[in-house]
């Protein structure tokens, strides 16, 4: 009998940026609110589960942007020590950009985050190179 086998691939259509701030999750989604005129809302937390056991909870914020067809989320990278993305430990949240992708260029955002004081550095990540981009996945 023939053997057939499933590939399954995962689509990693996004745009990622990295955030460097100290600000709290809440905090950091406010001040993107009142700078760039979004409406981030508390999205749930991004749970890892060990042994069926939660393990660890990395805090999003959502914004649906129906005018470019746009998905953004703020998501946090540290929980107690563990790393959302472990190979990009100096940053602290991750604002990824998922829908018609084709009509944005996250340099405008990067230009638009800057001058917002509480944050520190703004830089494009090229995703595909991640070891651990599955966990962006969502």
């Amino acid at each position: 009998m023939k053997k057939v086998f499933l590939d399954i691939g995962y689509d990693y259509d996004f745009a990622l940026l990295g955030i460097v701030s100290q600000e709290k999750p809440h905090r950091l989604a406010w001040l993107l609110n009142n700078h760039l005129g979004m409406q981030f809302y508390h999205h749930g937390e991004l749970v890892f589960f060990e042994e069926e056991k939660p393990k660890n909870h990395f805090t999003r914020y959502h914004y649906a942007d129906e005018i470019n067809h746009l998905q953004l989320y703020i998501i946090e990278n540290k929980d107690n020590g563990t790393y959302l993305i472990p190979e990009l430990r100096n940053v602290d949240y991750f604002l990824l950009l998922k829908g018609a992708l084709d009509f944005v260029d996250p340099q405008e955002y990067i230009n638009s985050l800057k001058p917002v004081d509480s944050i520190q550095l703004v830089t494009e990540i090229d995703h595909q190179k991640l070891k651990s981009k599955q966990n962006l996945i969502f």
